[in-house]
């Protein structure tokens, strides 16, 4: 097992340079229309994100595997003729890297410490709501029904 640390050692800087060739891929081929992953946050208004026109790529994942995706990629006018989708700046070689990329979309990065809080803050204001609400219940008098 000592033996094959190196060698991984060594192929670690080739995997991150596929994955951000892929990246690259995805950015000159798809990201006119998709993104990658499906936003976890609410995007501020005054700083709002363009919205995708074609679906989030992670959705997208959930329904095709990675073949049904390359196919697509490869040409997509032969599955569907009135696509607005346009492959041609993607070069043939790159096609291999884009799909290992468009693997790792399918899992969702860690959420942030931001994203984390945010999270707790939202439970404990609802919690305490929702205490609120049984409280004002409890004290409000049952009305009798009409005479």
């Amino acid at each position: 097992m000592k033996r094959l640390t190196p060698l991984l050692l060594l192929l670690l800087p080739a995997l991150a340079g596929a994955q951000d060739r892929g990246a690259v891929a995805f950015n000159k081929a798809c990201a006119q229309c998709h993104q990658a992953r499906t936003p976890t946050e609410k995007p501020n208004s005054l700083l709002a994100v363009r919205q995708p026109v074609g679906p989030y790529m992670d959705q997208v994942l959930k329904k095709k595997d990675l073949s049904e995706v390359r196919t697509w990629v490869e040409s997509p006018h032969r599955i569907n003729p009135k696509t607005n989708c346009d492959t041609r700046l993607l070069a043939r070689d790159d096609l291999d890297a884009l799909t290992s990329y468009l693997s790792t979309v399918v899992v969702a990065p860690p959420p942030t410490r931001r994203m984390r809080l945010r999270k707790q803050m939202d439970e404990q204001v609802s919690a305490r709501n929702r205490a609120a609400a049984a409280d004002k219940a409890k004290s409000q008098p049952k009305t009798q029904g009409k005479k």
